[in-house]
């Protein structure tokens, strides 16, 4: 026990001298200085009426009782320090004569206790440890500190309820850890000495040794943790640990009746110890302590927008929102570098300020956490940026990285409450994921855009090469007009080929409308089977023209598809007229037809089969794309249209090998969400 409780009075000095280090200019460091010197002091005395005491009677010089009346002296004054403690959090820019004034009806009660301490009253003189004796003073002593304990509690608990922010979470600590702690070590105290139990009273500097280093590291680190989240996880490991140890000993007890004893302690524990795992992560769950589900969703729903938009300045607006409902947190901004600042909206972030090096050097940085450090300049201008902006919170990305690609700023929390230092670690986690999901947009993007410079190119040719054609003739038929107009044979030519020449432009024209600035579809539960025979009825007529015979195999069990039908009517249309002209050179035996299954997933697969000449190998990997096609007229435009409003449904278009003649479109459609 001596032992004991020299370590503590190491300890709690240690601490109260660390706490002053770490940010001497703030109240409250100072006051829990002060609390760390009193409570060593308190222990100094304990322990030294405890090394005297044990030398009696072998020395009848050794007192204890002195040493008694200074540690009673001592504790008096520790309500008047937790109540200094609790104004100086609610009132940050108070200083010590303020909180004085306060508290002076605390103070005045205190320093009687302290004096009454000192006299006959609160332990006679001839008290010795073989026959402890107490005055009605130390009844009066304890009576009084019980009650200015409870009146501490309760005080702090109803302030506590009326504070936001890290004071309401130091309010926490103090009105569950330090109040309770002293009624606890006090009653424990008092039960030992009114019946004689020394154990009990000796137990005191443990139990303030537990509950003072709680509350150190509560209040004066600088990571900000949540008070019930803390005593929660606390009282669930102990919790387990009382279960494993009474369950090894329980079991090593039955199985000691016919096993040896390393058997049936091996035994023990190979039973016990995997229930207990078990019930480690079940108690977590229930009392919330895993955030490792929240953690996953979140990346969940962060994939599935990764997937639905391509367009990494719209995934950015995407992430945003998300991060704003995620963490309640009143806006969200994902600052990128761009150079010399890190910018988004209206934040920006410049590189040459102190606040950039202390950021990238911590990974994050809260108010709150900044309020517990020492005054550096790059803390200080990053509290400052926090502030100006109304920041809750910044992480960067990666994290440890001297020079990060992502800033990831959020607003204070609509509840008012900090973010903890566990939710800064699962925000650190997800703005890495979002930096590395964007990462891969912006690769995709500029390789699409790399793509589409090359499409262009190919564009320019093949747009002049197919508007040429059409303004030659115009240009010749508008040089021969004015000596050739009487000519009734040219105007018949004239009146013919000038307005086809004009349509062949019109319909180049509308195609690269068409695939440059596609319209956005409104998505329905519709009937593939019913639109397919639409469209098949309304090219019976061409068909009949073109010698052309079209049937339908429509065998998918469920054909409903969230779908555009017009736009799905379109794709058809462009498909049914490409077989058409592949079939054109073909003499007799011309077929088209639709084929539907089913697939295995769920998805509606619809094919588009003729038997022409088919597609050569070598053309297939750019059949879709702007200009590509393997006949003798037209633009090469319908397939790249065909193959855009697919992808905005989220279906595919494929030319697979079947091992049939001709040429075989599938496309297959995703299966819609059900119906509610």
């Amino acid at each position: 026990m001596i032992l004991l409780i020299i370590f503590s009075v190491l300890l709690t000095l240690a601490i109260g001298i660390s706490a002053l280090w770490a940010n001497p200019s703030r109240f409250v460091n100072q006051v829990f200085a002060a609390l760390s010197l009193t409570t060593t002091l308190w222990l100094y005395f304990v322990l030294m009426a405890l090394r005297t005491g044990s030398h009696y009677p072998a020395d009848p010089l050794a007192d204890p009782v002195p040493w008694l009346r200074l540690a009673g002296g001592a504790g008096a004054l520790f309500p008047w320090i937790i109540w200094l403690l609790k104004d100086a959090i609610r009132f940050p820019e108070a200083n010590f004569r303020m909180l004085v004034q306060r508290s002076w009806v605390a103070l005045l009660l205190v320093l009687m206790l302290a004096g009454l301490a000192f006299t006959e009253h609160f332990i006679p003189s001839n008290s010795t440890p073989d026959n402890p004796s107490r005055g009605v003073g130390y009844l009066f002593y304890t009576t009084t500190s019980l009650i200015l304990y409870l009146v501490l509690v309760a005080v702090a608990f109803r302030q506590m309820r009326r504070e936001v922010g890290v004071r309401r979470i130091e309010m926490q600590f103090l009105a569950l850890n330090c109040g309770l702690a002293c009624l606890s070590i006090l009653t424990i105290t008092a039960i030992g000495s009114l019946l004689d139990l020394r154990v009990l009273a000796r137990l005191s500097p443990l139990a303030i040794l537990v509950f003072y280093a709680l509350t150190a590291w509560a209040v004066t680190f600088h990571r900000v943790f949540d008070a019930r989240q803390v005593f929660l996880a606390l009282g669930q490991r102990i919790g387990v640990l009382l279960v494993l140890c009474f369950g090894i000993l329980w079991t090593a007890r039955v199985f000691g009746a016919f096993l040896p004893v390393p058997a049936d302690l091996l035994l023990s524990i190979a039973l016990v110890g995997p229930l207990t795992f078990l019930l480690d992560r079940k108690s977590s769950d229930w009392l919330r302590l895993s955030p490792e589900q929240n953690i996953a969703a979140t990346r969940r729903a962060i994939i599935e927008l990764a997937r639905r938009e391509p367009d990494p300045d719209k995934l950015i607006a995407e992430f945003e929102t998300l991060l704003r409902a995620w963490c309640q947190a009143g806006y969200a901004r994902l600052l990128f570098d761009s150079g010399e600042v890190y910018a988004a909206g209206n934040i920006e972030f410049a590189k040459d300020r102190p606040a950039h090096a202390s950021l990238c050097r911590a990974g994050w940085g809260t108010p709150e956490s900044l309020q517990r450090q020492r005054a550096e300049p790059g803390l200080v201008d990053l509290r400052q940026f926090l502030t100006e902006f109304n920041l809750g919170l910044l992480v960067t990305a990666p994290r440890g990285s001297p020079a990060p690609s992502l800033l990831l700023s959020l607003g204070t929390k609509t509840n008012h409450r900090p973010f903890t230092y566990p939710e800064v670690v699962q925000v650190q986690e997800i703005a890495e994921f979002m930096d590395n999901i964007l990462a891969r947009s912006r690769l995709t993007m500029q390789a699409r855009q790399s793509d589409q410079l090359a499409t262009i190119g190919l564009l320019g040719a093949s747009l002049a090469h197919e508007i040429r054609n059409p303004l030659v003739s115009i240009k010749t038929f508008a040089h021969l007009l004015p000596t050739r107009f009487d000519d009734a044979e040219f105007r018949r030519r004239f009146n013919l080929l000038i307005p086809a020449e004009v349509d062949r432009i019109d319909s180049l024209t509308q195609q690269l409308l068409d695939l440059s600035n596609p319209r956005r579809h409104q998505l329905e539960r519709i009937s593939l089977h019913a639109v397919v025979r639409e469209t098949v009825d309304l090219m019976l007529t061409r068909a009949t023209e073109a010698r052309v015979s079209i049937a339908s195999t429509l065998g998918a069990t469920a054909d409903t598809i969230l779908a555009d039908s017009s736009a799905i009517r379109q794709v058809l249309l462009n498909l049914l007229i490409n077989a058409f002209q592949a079939l054109e050179q073909q003499e007799d035996d011309r077929r088209v037809e639709l084929r539907s299954r089913s697939s295995p997933n769920g998805s509606v697969i619809l094919e588009v089969s003729d038997n022409g000449p088919g597609i050569p190998p070598d053309q297939r990997a750019r059949l879709f794309h702007p200009f590509a096609s393997t006949k003798t007229k037209g633009m090469g435009l319908g397939l790249a249209v065909c193959a855009d409003i697919l992808h905005e449904h989220r279906a595919t278009i494929i030319v697979p090998d079947v091992g049939r003649p001709g040429a075989t479109f599938r496309i297959t459609f995703p299966c819609p969400p059900p119906s509610s």
